[in-house]
């Protein structure tokens, strides 16, 4: 009895452990993210896809959280991962007008 609660437990914590992040996906549409504003947690991932028609370049240069997609042609779709807490704000390099910001918790 002893050895199968202590299976159970275990399995429960390699479950947990294994469980991935959570994931979110902002598209690119008409020259616009699907959401201005979005909240997160840290760890969390956003999967940007282009949805549209034209080259976007996907970068923020918010501190902790710097990255830059570069041209990512329509139909791409690239995961990142928020490791710092904060406010993230997301441009295209391309379309000045694009922007959303991510709340990172």
């Amino acid at each position: 009895m002893v050895r199968a609660v202590s299976l159970i437990f275990f399995a429960c914590f390699v479950a947990a452990a294994a469980a991935p992040m959570g994931q979110q996906t902002v598209t690119q549409k008409n020259k616009a993210f699907s959401a201005e504003q979005i909240t997160i947690k840290k760890g969390d991932s956003i999967v940007f896809k282009n949805d549209d028609d034209v080259t976007h370049n996907v970068f923020s240069n918010s501190k902790g959280n710097e990255f830059n997609l570069k041209a990512q042609a329509p139909g791409a779709e690239v995961p990142i991962a928020f490791k710092s807490e904060g406010v993230v704000e997301i441009r295209c390099a391309f379309h000045p007008k694009m922007k959303m910001t991510v709340t990172v918790k």
